[in-house]
């Protein structure tokens, strides 16, 4: 089996087993992408060679899956974690590849989704500083693998092909409460400052609702983070969500 038509098995495996979208990125080009720069070198286990980017449809009727509290992160976290679980024996018994489950975050041994979901070419950074797919326009949710494989010779981005902001009146910025783009370009402090906004309504609601069931204090569990997403709904692009 050629290496392009083992690339594109595991693919239709990953999408088999959950994910919405797939694709492969060089792990070089992910180390060296714009969100590196300036930041700590990032630890990647020897032999892995290639970013296997699972990607997961986000629709707006469903807002839960990103609703951060309890163990594993979101439930679009958890759904992405069971379909890199399923893919894991798979890759390693029968196709004979190693690989790793990346974690979320980047502090804790993750990878810079976004660059590498557009270094797989499956989106581009929009103007509102989220990938934006063809077909789902933002609402994807994004987890990564590392695979001991080696990467395509090369991976057709759609920068060429796909420019979903050019011509559009920018709905996401208007719609952004903390105005991150004023200034005409995103300012993550501004961002920042809403997450903390929403992480602190969490808190209150999780000790309103231990107290009125007696107890001392809010449990983690109970504490539901329902990050802004106003940006990435006010997106016009993908007309086939869902």
């Amino acid at each position: 089996m050629t290496t392009s038509s083992l690339i594109d098995e595991i693919l239709d495996r990953a999408r088999a087993c959950g994910a919405t979208m797939a694709g492969l990125a060089n792990v070089r080009a992910v180390l060296a992408a714009p969100s590196a720069a300036g930041r700590p070198a990032l630890r990647l286990p020897d032999g892995a060679r290639s970013v296997l980017v699972l990607g997961l449809a986000h629709p707006e009727g469903q807002p839960e899956l990103d609703w951060w509290g309890g163990q594993g992160g979101t439930p679009g976290n958890r759904i992405l974690i069971g379909v890199a679980r399923a893919l894991e024996p798979w890759l390693v018994d029968e196709v004979g590849v190693a690989c790793w489950v990346l974690p979320y975050h980047v502090d804790k041994g993750g990878v810079f989704l976004k660059d590498a979901a557009v270094l797989a070419g499956l989106g581009v950074i929009g103007a509102n500083n989220l990938v934006i797919t063809p077909r789902l326009g933002p609402q994807v949710r994004w987890k990564a693998m590392l695979l001991d494989l080696e990467p395509p010779d090369r991976v057709d981005g759609l920068g060429d092909l796909f420019d979903p902001c050019a011509g559009c009146s920018h709905p996401c910025m208007e719609a952004c409460v903390q105005e991150a783009f004023a200034r005409g370009r995103f300012e993550l402090s501004r961002c920042e400052t809403q997450m903390r906004r929403d992480e602190a309504r969490a808190a209150r609601s999780a000790a309103a609702g231990a107290t009125a069931r007696g107890r001392e204090r809010a449990d983690l569990p109970d504490r539901v983070v329902k990050y802004c997403r106003a940006c990435e709904l006010a997106c016009p692009i993908g007309a086939e969500r869902g």
